[in-house]
């Protein structure tokens, strides 16, 4: 069922997972064909690659840890083998990182900027390499990065550094017509929301799913936490042929949550 085919024939990376796999949804819903990239999780891949086909369009799953150059790279040229095109490039794989500051490790921050800041590089540069004019690359940050979080300096760190690299990139990318923009979610029920929400919560170990919900629906002006639908539907706008003004932005899509 399509609600627009404004990027028909158009074809879009993105994953196999939580935002990344609603994302894949709502841009083949828009009519693009989808490349899903996954690390490990080869049963999740296929199964929104089946929901993918069933919406009319191609679908094809590519293993790549993104933390790797050379796995990103022929990521990239299995794609564009499969595809002969890229159009739209969503980099949101990450890993979240709670740890107090005496127990944080070297081997903890190389982890975390490895897949969260490396990852996304690597990612742009072969997005580079293959995108034409009138292109999109979608990044991934988060909340964390301007919101104070106990115990979440490396994780945030990365991101703050994902919304650098963003503001340059749409300079690098900006002489081809390619537009370089910036996802920073919070508050959105994903796969891991209620492990990673105990940590923001004060209290929050103590709460069930419910309470959880409750108290991060206070952030939000709108009263509600979000759902993953609710950042496909600002990515689904970012990756439409309306946008092609809008470059070196940072997207807080977090129903409004106070920021500082």
């Amino acid at each position: 069922m399509s609600t627009s085919q404004n990027l028909a024939g158009k074809v879009a990376i993105s994953s196999s997972r939580g935002i990344g796999a609603a994302i894949a949804l709502k841009l083949a819903q828009q009519g693009a064909n989808i490349a899903i990239n996954y690390h490990t999780n080869d049963s999740a891949a296929d199964s929104i690659v089946d929901q993918i086909l069933a919406l009319g369009v191609h679908a094809t799953a590519f293993q790549a840890d993104v933390s790797k150059e050379e796995e990103v790279k022929t990521m990239f040229e299995a794609v564009m083998s499969v595809f002969g095109r890229i159009d739209i490039v969503v980099s949101n794989s990450g890993i979240e990182h709670f740890g107090s500051l005496s127990e944080v490790t070297e081997a903890d921050i190389d982890k975390v900027f490895a897949v969260n800041v490396k990852g996304q590089y690597f990612v742009a540069q072969q997005a580079y390499r293959f995108m034409e004019a009138f292109g999109r690359v979608i990044l991934t940050s988060s909340i964390s990065a301007v919101k104070g979080v106990p115990n979440h300096a490396v994780y945030a760190a990365s991101k703050a550094a994902v919304q650098g690299m963003t503001k340059c990139l749409a300079v690098d990318f900006g002489p081809r017509n390619i537009t370089v923009n910036c996802i920073a979610a919070g508050g959105v029920k994903t796969d891991m929301y209620a492990e990673v929400a105990k940590e923001y919560i004060p209290g929050g170990k103590e709460m069930s799913p419910e309470q959880i919900d409750q108290a991060l629906g206070k952030w939000s002006p709108l009263g509600r936490p979000g759902e993953v639908e609710d950042v496909a539907g600002v990515v689904g706008l970012i990756a439409s042929k309306e946008s092609q003004w809008l470059t070196g932005q940072t997207w807080q899509v977090s129903g409004g949550a106070y920021m500082v």
